[in-house]
């Protein structure tokens, strides 16, 4: 199961890691001249970047079980966070405990490959053993909100996230110039920057808010931003699609006449980018929601300049499905 990482990951990660030292000497340039407080906030987040960048690289180093250990640390931490949020009953507790052991089982189904067993695991065991642990300590009051808030947290949480791993043991996604791992980094790639760009081109060309799309929810999101972020990786997909998997070799269900088969190797990635920018989006706002009905900022202080680990993989919990199935329809 441990097998030694192929030669190209290892410049991919070169990559990666210059991408983010010119990202660096960018940000530090324009906050020469920057507030104080801004500053930090922004150095802050920079020096959160690097440590996640290097957590990352070493979770591939280890293919499977690195991803796997990584992601099963980063769902229990953003339960842990979530179930600090709505302020859960004394009661509560047991069933809490049992969401660590379900989300831990959860992630152990992907480290042994069985894949049929890890999709339909957790939707149904949180269902039932939610469920028991909440009402056999016998309160009433606070029930409906605390079995929703708590299967809510571990499905997108535990369940969401999870789907990134289980692209390392999908059939489609066996192959590669990297390997599984190669989709893994496609879909978090593609998370991030859209993430990134959203906020980026939102803040320059959004800062009128006459454009926003959820007001109440999340006042920074702007029609420019989503857009903008759609746009950027919707360009980008094409371009590291073929030295991170082998979308652009899959035809898919729709099949192109002769003149325009140069561009069939385009379609899967930019549609991949389409749906994982849209999905993205959705994840972010679903978080802010809670955040929002929790009155809290930030769902921790765990990541300087970020927030906490929902902060961080909020998007990637409605990502990491909609690419799987999105693969398993598109190569049947």
């Amino acid at each position: 199961m441990i097998t030694l990482p192929a030669p190209a990951l290892y410049w991919t990660l070169a990559v990666i890691f210059a991408s983010l030292a010119i990202g660096s000497a960018v940000r530090f340039i324009a906050l020469r001249h920057a507030e104080e407080t801004l500053r930090r906030k922004r150095l802050a987040s920079l020096r959160t970047w690097w440590m996640l960048t290097i957590a990352m690289s070493a979770g591939l180093l280890a293919g499977r079980p690195g991803i796997c250990l990584l992601l099963t640390a980063a769902s229990c931490i953003a339960w842990f966070e979530i179930t600090r949020m709505f302020d859960p009953r004394a009661g509560d507790k047991l069933a809490i405990r049992a969401g660590y052991g379900l989300i831990v089982i959860n992630y152990l189904l992907i480290m042994f490959g069985a894949f049929s067993t890890f999709v339909v695991f957790l939707p149904l065991s949180s269902l039932f053993i939610l469920a028991v642990t909440l009402l056999i300590k016998g309160e009433p009051k606070g029930y409906i909100r605390s079995a929703g808030g708590l299967l809510w947290g571990v499905m997108f949480l535990g369940y969401g996230v999870s789907h990134a791993a289980a692209l390392l043991i999908l059939p489609g996604a066996a192959y590669g110039p990297l390997g599984p791992v190669g989709w893994f980094l496609f879909l978090v790639i593609l998370t991030e920057a859209d993430d990134i760009f959203q906020a980026l081109i939102g803040r320059l060309f959004g800062s009128h808010k006459r454009h926003r799309i959820t007001a109440v929810i999340s006042p920074n999101k702007t029609w420019e931003g989503f857009f903008g972020g759609m746009l950027i990786i919707v360009i980008l997909a094409p371009l590291i699609a073929p030295w991170l998997t082998n979308l652009d070799q899959q035809a898919g269900p729709f099949a192109v006449s002769e003149p325009l088969q140069p561009l069939q190797s385009w379609i899967a990635p930019i549609l991949a980018a389409m749906l994982i920018s849209i999905a993205g989006f959705f994840g972010d706002i679903n978080m802010s929601a809670i955040k929002r009905d929790a009155g809290v900022k930030d769902s921790s202080n765990l990541l300087p300049g970020i927030g906490g680990v929902i902060d961080r993989v909020d998007s990637l919990s409605m990502t990491g499905p909609v690419f799987v199935y999105f693969l398993i329809w598109w190569t049947g």
